[in-house]
């Protein structure tokens, strides 16, 4: 036998084998097929839609902005908005138990039928960024509603919307006599805004786990639902948060010695800052798929068309190309695949003419899942040496993650697919914070979810200028928690 004919025979099996691999893949990426159908509405709350808008304006108008990481600096908003919750919501407030936790946070607690189930929580914030004026087209705490249907102020998405359609839909059950067979929990914090230091979730949980209180779910803000294409999926998307990011804040600092600023003796304190920061965007942490973000690919695969489903559904044999198109396509999507920094503040001399003796730069990062705020600084003091200063500020760790696979979930899964047409859904990592970070100890079932359908336009303006919800969303935002909470509190 000659060279050339084995050369012919190996390359032949060569030829095979790849031909045997991609026809797997193939024959895989059929047999991927969707187990649940997309959404159909159905069975939808006649739910009084000219009340639930007047209440979101109402409050708006209440500037319940919380300042600062320690306190809440303009204090009578949050008690002129508790007592507005009071007289809004009168048949909730006749129901329920209403506590109030570190000042201004709030528990409304509505008994069910059965003790022997554990209780249902659903939480939302009080208070909202700051809105300074400029650049408005309508005055951010006045709750505009304008010609094209649209509700205008701070907090109209981020979050007192989704508080109000929440509300709204625990008053029309009671309206109706609904009774619930497990405990419903309603929790409000004062001061999510801020970050690191939130006392009114972290007060609520401890004020709960002391009283022994067990939750079979907690719901918050932090999933969404997204208005476009994605992965070449022919439906909307909604995305349950299962987990999130830790975050946190780190400090950069340079020292050389100062002087007068015409006399500069090179290199500076600031310059060898500039260069740290610099090197910090240059140089991100190491990409991965973390458990969750896997089982996002798992959940929405089945429901993708043409290259997009076959890359998906053969994920492990295309994870380079993936992870590489995920850094590159947008942030959203790099900050799904790895911790990221973003320089934030930065310090130096208190001068014009001053050259100053110490240089600062204040770096926020988010954790993903499987790395700590040690392995962040440890990170940093490798890549920047011992000429720069990392010092760990406040951080929290990544949230565990829930499992997708459980009743709570499955009840949360169902009930978007019955209340929105042509839809699907993938639990996925929050790459945010939430205060739903704090209630772990009172469940492994902790869940994120926003029941509103916004263009890209409409989600860069929160926390931004003319930040806007149109009142069909709050509509159906409200007809979503009159379902959920009647499937999520059943035995």
């Amino acid at each position: 036998m000659t060279s050339e004919t084995i050369g012919a025979i190996v390359g032949g099996v060569i030829a095979g084998i790849i031909v045997l691999f991609f026809a797997a893949l193939i024959v895989r990426t059929v047999l991927n097929r969707p187990k649940v159908a997309p959404g159909k509405a159905q069975d939808l709350a006649p739910i009084d839609k000219a009340a639930a808008v007047q209440h979101l304006r109402e409050a708006i108008r209440i500037p319940t902005v919380s300042m600062t990481e320690d306190y809440v600096d303009n204090i009578q908003p949050f008690i002129d908005y508790r007592d507005w919750l009071e007289k809004t919501y009168p048949l909730l407030n006749a129901a329920a138990e209403r506590e109030i936790i570190a000042g201004y946070s709030i528990i409304y607690h509505l008994k069910g039928t059965d003790p022997s189930l554990k209780g249902g929580c659903y939480l939302s914030h009080i208070d909202v960024v700051p809105a300074p004026k400029d650049g408005w087209e309508h005055d951010p705490f006045e709750g505009v509603l304008t010609e094209d249907g649209y509700i205008y102020g701070r907090g109209a998405q981020d979050m007192k919307s989704h508080m109000i359609a929440l509300l709204e839909a625990v008053e029309y059950h009671l309206a109706h006599g609904k009774k619930f067979a497990r405990d419903l929990y309603l929790c409000f914090g004062h001061d999510e805004e801020p970050g690191n230091s939130t006392v009114g979730a972290s007060s609520i949980v401890k004020h709960l786990k002391d009283k022994g209180v067990e939750m079979e779910f907690v719901i918050d803000e932090g999933g969404t639902v997204l208005d476009g294409k994605l992965l070449g999926i022919p439906h909307t998307v909604a995305l349950i948060g299962a987990c999130e990011k830790g975050n946190g804040d780190l400090e950069l600092v340079v020292k050389k010695a100062g002087g007068h600023a015409s006399n500069p003796k090179s290199p500076t304190a600031v310059g060898l800052l500039s260069k740290a920061v610099a090197k910090v965007e240059s140089h991100p942490m190491k990409t991965y798929w973390t458990p969750m973000t896997k089982e996002t690919f798992k959940s929405l695969s089945p429901y993708c068309k043409g290259a997009f489903k076959f890359i998906l559904t053969n994920r492990d044999v295309f994870s380079p190309l993936l992870k590489f198109v995920f850094t590159k396509v947008a942030p959203m999507t790099n900050a799904l695949v790895r911790s990221t920094f973003a320089p934030t503040m930065l310090w130096g001399s208190d001068a014009r003419n001053v050259i100053p003796k110490e240089a600062r730069a204040n770096i926020n990062f988010r954790i993903i899942t499987g790395e700590t705020g040690a392995d962040v600084k440890r990170y940093l003091n490798k890549l920047l040496g011992d000429k720069v200063e990392v010092n760990l500020l406040t951080y929290s760790d990544p949230s565990p993650e829930a499992d997708v696979h459980c009743t709570a979930y499955e009840r949360l899964r169902d009930t978007i697919v019955n209340t929105f047409d042509d839809i699907v859904v993938a639990p996925y990592m929050f790459i945010a914070a939430s205060d739903a970070r704090f209630y772990n100890p009172l469940t492994d079932n902790v869940f994120r979810f926003g029941p509103f359908i916004n263009s890209l336009d409409d989600q860069s303006r929160i926390h931004g200028i003319n930040e806007r919800l149109h009142v069909d969303q709050l509509e159906k935002a409200t007809q979503f928690f009159v379902k959920c909470l009647d499937t999520m509190l059943a035995k």
